[in-house]
């Protein structure tokens, strides 16, 4: 029996590694997992950020008031004759 778990075992670690063996200390765990939350809020803000600073850079430029109104002199010019 002692056989058929030691090859069980090798064969788990060949496969998967030592990555999936979880900390036994507490405080390590916690920290792995702090470490990540705090990653992926920064990325959040930063991506955020970006989007926040590519709309305002694409903004229209504030419009102009509109000019004011003066009277337009038309000169009517007679046809030629034929």
């Amino acid at each position: 029996m002692d056989d058929l778990e030691r090859e069980i075992a090798r064969r788990l670690e060949a496969v998967a590694g030592s990555r999936y063996e979880e900390d036994k200390d507490a405080l390590r765990r916690w920290r792995n997992r702090f470490v990540k939350w705090i990653v992926a809020a920064v990325a959040a803000v930063g991506a955020a950020a970006l989007v926040f600073y590519t709309l305002e850079s694409h903004r229209l430029p504030p419009t102009l008031p509109k000019p004011k109104d003066s009277p337009v002199t038309v000169t009517i010019v007679p046809a030629k004759p034929p």
